[in-house]
């Protein structure tokens, strides 16, 4: 029977991965988990040209498979069980069981050391997460698996039978973790206590890096709760979480010379299993909330290219990446320096130092913005045909979800002709304090719905709260939560649910109109307004105008127990403000109706008392 299996191993490897790649595709297609954001003939063919070339390169490096290191171990009596008298069943599941837990710490080391995980990012950096992500894998990943896996195998005496059934299993398992499928939730949480499921695996691939590097496991989903890597879910949800990799998401690294080129591109980071918040978990969790506070500002840098054009047309604009090289440019930019596009991206700074200024000056200006500050001043730069041209400019960090600097953000107005004539200066240092005012404005503003942010909330409520309660005057604060949003997500998607919040926030904007109020995305579907001096009945009065104005939008929610339209809940406190009120205080109070609110029945107001 072993030599009946060896001798057809081939086929028979093949044919269960063609028709467990078939079948997991037509339940891809049929009952999606998650909606796809890229071209899907375009990955799949890149994809599985990577895997064809792995495949030809591991035949070529590596003449002998991996049931074939087995057969000769065998034959050799080399290895741990080729040395013991068990029962084939029992030594068949310890061989397996060893072979995936060994696949398991395999994982994380490609995670761990930054050669090895040069290499594994290219799995990492697929923009989607469906069948084909679980075949798109480096061909020197391959061969340094292939090399792992083949120790192994000599190390442990693995018969033939259990390396045929693991590479069957591992083959599939690759697909069906990878695969795009929906499962019953309750299936799914039973089977994940069992074996790795898509939905688990799929937080593994998150572009937040505490999320990726958890859930390791292959086959079996014991080893990360074991070893403390396991997450549930990743922050944003199954169908909120963004795939990949925030270094690689251009289009030049998602084609096959792309992927093949990946490892060997300067732009590396290297994880380390320590990074993840396994330890004082809630304490940590309270700290990057606070620190996810300025996350609309992260947003902005991210989302650069949306603000380039409006700034650009008086200014040259720049970022750059952690280290300092240029990954954006504008028009302007290139127009006076001299320097094409193509010539700047990928270059670092200084690419146009003049070499007028000395070491000393471009040490403080680094120090500066590494340490989270905004530098301002002027600087000399060469553009390309040797000429000199000066710069009033300000280098602004950006910081990314996870309060790291990500990029830095550089808007320079040209002086060339101020420095040579001494003409004009006024009105360059007011159009570089428009840019500046410019970027804070729209760090203060919901990317999404386009009102206030959480940011500009917490100010404005502290500076009422300080102002105010000199005076003892009112204060009257809302906290609205849409009713069974997540149901709403559920049912009609990720993008119906951000038009929902977008109509809702312009319709709670439009109740309140006085100088003084301010309406703001409190955080998620929740939303806050704060309205300085009025008393408790005309309190309830627009709060309950609000809710009905809501509700006439008549937006369909065919998931709401309630209704069959998008209604909202809100709590209201109205406090006469004294040194002795907290900010904290008046936000428990609106929290605590708010919940009543819900708790009574939703699509209500209720006041604190």
């Amino acid at each position: 029977m072993i030599e009946t299996l060896y001798q057809n191993e081939a086929a028979i490897r093949l044919s269960i991965f063609l028709g467990a790649f078939l079948l997991l595709a037509l339940w891809e297609w049929r009952w999606p988990k998650r909606v796809l954001t890229q071209n899907k003939i375009k990955r799949w063919f890149n994809n599985i040209a990577l895997m064809i070339t792995g495949t030809l390169v591991v035949r070529v490096v590596i003449p002998v498979a991996a049931i074939g290191v087995s057969y000769i171990a065998a034959q050799q009596h080399l290895g741990f069980a080729n040395h013991f008298e068990l029962p084939l069943w029992l030594e068949v599941i310890i061989v397996f069981v060893i072979l995936d837990l060994a696949i398991y710490f395999q994982h994380a080391m490609f995670h761990v050391l930054p050669v090895m995980w040069r290499f594994h990012r290219v799995h990492h950096s697929d923009l989607d997460y469906d069948i084909t992500t679980g075949v798109r894998f480096h061909p020197i990943e391959i061969l340094i698996s292939v090399f792992i896996k083949m120790f192994l195998i000599v190390a442990l005496g693995a018969p033939v039978l259990v390396v045929i059934l693991f590479e069957i299993a591992l083959n599939f398992m690759s697909m069906f973790t990878h695969s795009n499928i929906y499962l019953n939730e309750k299936v799914e949480r039973l089977l994940r206590w069992f074996i790795v499921t898509p939905d688990m695996h799929r937080v593994h691939h998150s572009i937040q890096e505490n999320e990726t590097n958890s859930n390791f496991a292959f086959n079996i989903s014991a080893w990360d709760r074991i070893f403390g890597t396991y997450r549930a879910e990743p922050k944003a949800g199954q169908l909120g979480m963004t795939i990949g990799l925030t270094q690689f998401r251009e289009k030049k690294w998602q084609n096959y010379g792309g992927l093949l080129s990946t490892p060997f591109s300067s732009n590396v980071r290297g994880y380390a299993i320590n990074y993840r918040d396994t330890v004082n978990a809630r304490e940590l969790t309270q700290a990057k909330e606070i620190a996810l506070q300025n996350e609309e500002k992260a947003k902005l840098a991210i989302e650069l290219d949306s603000y380039l054009e409006a700034i650009g047309q008086h200014a040259l604009v720049s970022a750059a990446d952690s280290d300092g090289n240029i990954i954006e440019v504008n028009d302007k930019f290139c127009e006076v320096s001299g320097y094409s596009r193509e010539e700047m991206l990928g270059q670092n700074h200084r690419i146009i130092n003049s070499g007028i200024h000395d070491k000393d000056f471009f040490e403080k200006m680094w120090s500066t913005i590494t340490s989270g500050k905004k530098w301002h001043g002027e600087i000399c730069n060469r553009a390309k045909n040797g000429e000199l041209y000066w710069v009033d400019g300000a280098i602004v960090p950006v910081r990314g979800v996870d309060g790291e600097i990500e990029r830095y953000v550089s808007v320079r107005l040209d002086i060339s002709k101020r420095k040579k004539y001494e003409l004009s200066i006024e009105r360059v240092n007011q159009a570089l304090t428009d840019a500046n005012m410019q970027l804070e404005t729209l760090s203060q503003i919901d990317s999404l719905t386009g009102i206030a942010n959480r940011r500009r909330f917490d100010d404005v409520l502290s500076e009422y709260m300080s102002t105010m309660s000199r005076s003892g005057a009112s204060l009257t604060l809302m906290l609205c939560d849409v009713d069974y949003f997540k149901n709403y997500n559920d049912l009609y998607g990720h993008q119906a649910g951000d038009n929902c919040l977008c109509k809702v926030a312009k319709s709670i904007e439009e109740n309140f109109t006085r100088s003084g109020d301010l309406v703001a995305r409190y955080g998620g579907e929740e939303f806050a307004v704060i309205l300085p001096n009025i008393n408790k009945e005309t309190a309830l009065m627009l709060a309950e105008r609000m809710r009905a104005n809501v509700e006439q939008l008549a937006l369909e929610h065919g998931n709401s127990p309630i209704t069959e339209v998008v209604t909202i809940s809100a709590g209201v406190v109205t406090l006469l403000l004294d040194k002795n009120i907290k900010t904290e205080t008046i936000i428990a109070k609106a929290d605590k109706a708010l919940y009543r609110a819900k708790e009574i029945g939703r699509n209500r107001i209720e006041i604190s008392s």
